[in-house]
């Protein structure tokens, strides 16, 4: 995020996104089943911190804190199928790390829906949102090294590894980048 971005935007209106496949819409306190259904599952956990199924109280936390992420007038929008409106596949979305002037994409795709291609789809979308709106100039990707699928996703959307960046402390993971065009 550039330096000159506010910490903080009213928001009249959240935006939304579609594809030729998908419909995205900001994350909302109405997700928690999808939540859930991610943060629970030890095979959707393995490669995020801890590598292990989260408590409903931390669940819950997470959420909250993707919500209000909005604020800042982008974020996390949860994914569903045009031909099945009514399922939720996923989320992904782009967020404000805890280093300054570093915002990083998340995604995760439920296991039913899992090597679709929703992912990169979705992560694209979300990118191509994010930038537009102007108030980044480059866009970070962090992944478990062992974890190829998100590792392909992120250079399939065009980041380079990023070896002068370390966003979180661990030694396990790959930073890649993608700059504004």
């Amino acid at each position: 995020m550039d330096s000159h971005t506010p910490t903080s935007r009213t928001i009249t209106q959240l935006p939304t996104i579609e594809t030729s496949r998908l419909f995205l819409r900001p994350v909302s306190k109405s997700d928690l089943d999808l939540y859930r259904k991610l943060l629970s599952c030890p095979i959707t956990t393995r490669y995020l911190p801890g590598g292990k199924p989260f408590d409903d109280d931390y669940i819950k936390s997470y959420l909250a804190n993707r919500v209000k992420h909005w604020e800042q007038g982008f974020g996390t929008f949860a994914i569903f199928s045009k031909a099945e409106p009514g399922i939720k596949l996923g989320y992904a979305g782009v967020e404000q790390t805890t280093t300054p002037d570093c915002s990083d994409i998340r995604y995760g795709i439920t296991l039913e829906e899992n090597g679709k291609g929703y992912a990169l789809e979705a992560a694209k979308a979300v990118l191509d949102f994010t930038f537009g709106l102007g108030l980044h100039h480059k866009i970070y990707g962090v992944a478990v090294i062992d974890n190829h699928a998100s590792v392909k996703i992120l250079k399939r959307l065009g980041m380079k590894e990023e070896n002068a960046v370390r966003l979180y402390d661990s030694d396990d993971l790959v930073t890649l980048s993608i700059s504004a065009s």
